[in-house]
């Protein structure tokens, strides 16, 4: 493919996780083929294009090793060593890190990395018009129903939320608030939910046989109640999308997601079983103590998993590197209703609207490809 013309440059940081590789994708062809003249993504961890399952465009340039909490010197140290890094017009922050102790450390260390991050491109970014950045849940306090009370829906922007820090800290940049994301990491990923599915069933299925059934991992209240996913590929898109919209987006928060009516896990189970050749049946019980646990299922044939890898010419510790206690608290937990209104995203002229579970099968066909499931 030839260069652009454009003289939009994108930065994406977290170019590996479920949000930046898909807005790295999208980047490339969305809203057209030469929106971007170039599209930098940057990780952590050492990442290859092929490895990454990356296009091979000559718009697209990946560099690793940009550790976010190694401090401001050090990350413009390695920025200044990226051709062309001067012309970066947009910026994508969808970097996170797990590191630190309960909520608030957890909290500390992503505020700390995004200040940095900012601090660096300031410095060396004098062409950038605009920065998009990513909350989701957390925002309208998912994790502490206990303290705040469930929350009115369907959700919307303006709905009082678990106080953070982060808001002040970028008061003036849109942000991006999706619940669950379905989607594809060339790597693991702790909050990869369709990774964590993906392999289960996989390995469930090639336990159990064809045609076996598969007892949905969570309360019925968690079965039935509505929630609003969204694919990766479409909060991506949203992401640029808004980044293009300056007039209409700025200083403000936007919910995205695949339906407008939302979707249950009554809907998507079954579906999501039968591309695995299974039959998703309901929940046996109506409490998560007496669910159905796939964590406990997986560590009861943990010694098959080098084996069933091994069989199907898979990559290896994919399984051991997946955290199969996040299933627990997305499909057991929330058993209250979370869907969103996604009217503001409607009204800025975002419309693309898709079925939730295409997202989960498209993660599902990448991961075939990516060698991390059969």
């Amino acid at each position: 493919m030839s260069a652009s013309n454009c003289t939009y440059r994108a930065l994406v940081f977290g170019a590996s996780g479920i949000t930046g590789w898909a807005i790295v994708q999208e980047a490339l062809k969305y809203p057209t083929l030469d929106t971007f003249a170039t599209v930098i993504g940057l990780t952590n961890r050492p990442l290859t294009k092929p490895e990454a399952l990356f296009p091979d465009d000559e718009r697209l340039e990946l560099y690793s090793g940009v550790d976010l909490s190694s401090g401001v010197p050090a990350i413009k140290a390695k920025l200044e060593r990226i051709n062309g890094i001067q012309g970066v017009t947009h910026v994508y922050f969808s970097a996170y890190t797990g590191h630190g102790t309960g909520y608030e450390g957890i909290l500390k260390s992503n505020v700390e990395i995004l200040e940095n991050a900012i601090q660096a491109v300031e410095d060396l970014c004098p062409n950038l018009q605009f920065w998009t950045f990513q909350t989701g849940g957390k925002s309208y306090g998912f994790e502490f129903v206990d303290k705040i009370g469930v929350p009115e829906t369907p959700i919307k922007e303006s709905n009082p939320g678990f106080p953070n820090p982060m808001r002040q800290k970028l008061c003036t940049t849109p942000k991006v608030r999706p619940d669950g994301v379905s989607g594809f990491v060339p790597s693991n990923n702790a909050m990869n939910l369709a990774q964590a599915l993906g392999l289960f069933l996989s390995f469930f299925a090639s336990r159990e046989g064809p045609g076996a059934r598969v007892i949905y991992p969570g309360p019925q209240s968690a079965y039935t109640a509505p929630h609003t996913d969204v694919s990766q590929s479409l909060l991506a898109r949203f992401h640029i999308y808004v980044s293009l919209h300056p007039d209409l987006t700025a200083h403000q928060a936007f919910n995205i997601g695949d339906e407008p009516e939302g979707v249950t896990w009554a809907a998507l189970w079954p579906r999501i079983s039968a591309y695995f050749g299974l039959v998703g049946a309901g929940p046996i019980h109506d409490s998560l103590q007496e669910a159905y646990n796939i964590d406990k299922y997986m560590q009861t044939y943990r010694t098959e998993w080098a084996a069933w890898e091994a069989k199907h010419g898979l990559k290896k510790g994919v399984i051991k590197g997946t955290d199969f206690t996040f299933l627990t608290i997305m499909l057991g937990m929330a058993v209250f209703g979370r869907e969103y209104d996604l009217g503001k995203a409607q009204e800025i002229g975002f419309r693309e609207t898709r079925e939730t579970v295409d997202g989960y099968l498209k993660a599902f066909d990448l991961m075939k490809n990516a060698k991390i499931i059969p």
